[in-house]
């Protein structure tokens, strides 16, 4: 995977990955628990793919999994349930970052890598191309 042309790196979390040797991108959305989530999901509709932020991921996050690019959890390794849920699902998957909800934001455009039992996220800038901000 490419660093998308004129984006700036602005961190990178490392992880379990929990489907070894998949790969994602796309707009960061940050949940706090599934019922924020189905609400949220909704109004990044447009902004696809979409990559979930939350602080775990388990059964009860399972129909959010199923619309999303990737997961990014603060919570995590590759034999909890957020390993099972983004198996099922087929979903690129870095869990047990310990700090994903406090650092990547809103619009951040986000790369999941995973090779083996490692896993990276690269945070990136976002720009008004990628998060759909119009100008005023």
């Amino acid at each position: 995977m490419v660093t998308p042309s004129g984006l700036t790196l602005k961190f990178v979390l490392h992880g379990w990955a929990a489907n070894s040797y998949r790969r994602s991108e796309g707009t960061a959305f940050l949940a706090q628990d599934p019922a924020t989530a189905r609400t949220r999901i909704e109004a990044f509709r447009e902004l696809i793919p979409r990559i979930l932020i939350c602080p775990l991921l388990d059964w009860s996050w399972s129909d959010i999994a199923n619309n999303v690019a990737g997961v990014v959890t603060d919570h995590g390794t590759r034999v909890s349930r957020g390993s099972e849920v983004s198996g099922i699902v087929q979903v690129a998957a870095v869990l047990g970052t310990r700090e994903a909800t406090a650092k990547i934001k809103d619009g951040d455009y986000v790369q999941i890598i995973c090779e083996g039992n490692e896993a990276l996220a690269k945070i990136f800038e976002p720009t008004k191309y990628l998060t759909g901000i119009k100008e005023t």
